[in-house]
């Protein structure tokens, strides 16, 4: 009781979902947890089988519930980890404590918390999937930093065909410090240089929303440097863009949204290599 009401103060910071929905579920998934807990009619047969067998369902249900997790609160999965661990905590705890009451029920052999623990398991893939989203993160050693020019770049674009623009998706924060991103649909010509193009979307946007525009300066007028990338799927790494090469030599696709991070460059005082950071 203590830790569902701890869930549900919790749960008001961070919105998950709404408190009712979070404790059905919550419910929900302990009960469909215990009911393996039923396999104690198999009596002295659960082990080793019984056991292997629940273990092998829990690890289903484990994936099921992260696919669920990505396919309708991605953002809950990737940027609330510690509310998400506390609410699964919450439920494999109770359907722990019902697995072990269905099992002693069915049999006399009072082992029932012993049986309960291939329940854990349940967490096995959320924990994978972390750690499999964290080796993704990991940048390519190798890629090209843009920066605004300082010098403005003229850009011939009569001679365009409009048949041939592709609808790119955009996304970046205007501001360092912003809280979220802002995600714009640009169209791109396909042998215009990537670099260029970018150069003409913050040129474009800061004319139309000159007092909202996009930050490519620092406080002290040095410019940011910025990375490109796309991520096609969870399961896939990020494929950074060449900012000196045309659009289609990118091999931009119009599926993906294209990825701007501004990065700094910090530099070794004592020498060493200089590290490049992702503001």
């Amino acid at each position: 009781m203590i830790m569902g009401a701890v869930m549900v103060v919790l749960n008001k910071k961070n919105k998950l979902m709404s408190s009712r929905r979070l404790v059905v579920t919550v419910l929900l998934t302990s009960l469909v947890l215990a009911v393996p807990g039923f396999g104690g009619a198999l009596g002295l047969q659960f082990m080793p089988w019984g056991y292997l067998g629940a273990q092998v369902i829990y690890l289903l249900l484990g994936i099921l519930a992260v696919w669920l997790l990505s396919k309708h609160y991605p953002e809950v999965l990737e940027h609330r980890k510690g509310m998400l661990v506390l609410c699964a905590v919450i439920a494999v705890g109770l359907g722990v404590f019902l697995f072990k009451l269905a099992f002693n029920w069915l049999n006399d052999l009072d082992y029932g918390w012993l049986a309960a623990t291939s329940a854990l398991v349940f967490l096995v893939p959320l924990v994978f999937w972390w750690a499999y989203m964290a080796m993704l993160e990991i940048p390519s050693e190798i890629y090209t930093v843009w920066y605004y020019p300082r010098q403005a770049v003229s850009m011939d674009l009569f001679d365009v065909d409009l048949d041939k623009l592709k609808v790119l998706e955009v996304e970046l924060f205007k501001a360092v410090n912003d809280p979220s991103p802002l995600k714009v649909k640009v169209k791109a010509p396909p042998d215009m240089v990537f670099g260029a193009w970018f150069q003409k979307f913050i040129d474009d946007y800061n004319t139309k929303f000159p007092r909202a525009g996009v930050q490519f300066e620092g406080p002290e007028g040095d410019a940011y440097g910025w990375i490109f990338y796309v991520k096609p799927s969870f399961f896939k790494k990020k494929q950074f863009i060449n900012p000196d090469i045309s659009v289609a030599q990118n091999q931009v696709s119009e599926k993906y949204t294209i990825h701007a991070r501004r990065v700094t460059r910090l530099e070794h005082e004592l020498g060493g290599e200089d590290r490049v950071v992702i503001l």
